[in-house]
């Protein structure tokens, strides 16, 4: 359950600045604007998840 909890963390946050990131990229290309958006978007999400399952393992405790 807490890897869900992370993963949805880090998506919000990483979409926030994806959001960021793309709003700076439209001052000078709308169309470039929505694609930087869709590849950070879905990178986004694989970060997201990595990330999660590593803070997960670390904080499960070693029961061998």
């Amino acid at each position: 359950m807490s890897v869900i909890l992370f993963f949805t963390g880090f998506v919000v946050i990483g979409d926030a600045v994806a959001i960021a990131i793309s709003a700076a990229v439209e001052r000078f290309s709308r169309s470039a604007s929505l694609m930087v958006f869709f590849a950070l978007f879905t990178v986004v999400f694989w970060i997201s998840w990595q990330l999660a399952v590593r803070v997960a393992e670390r904080l499960q405790p070693n029961t061998k």
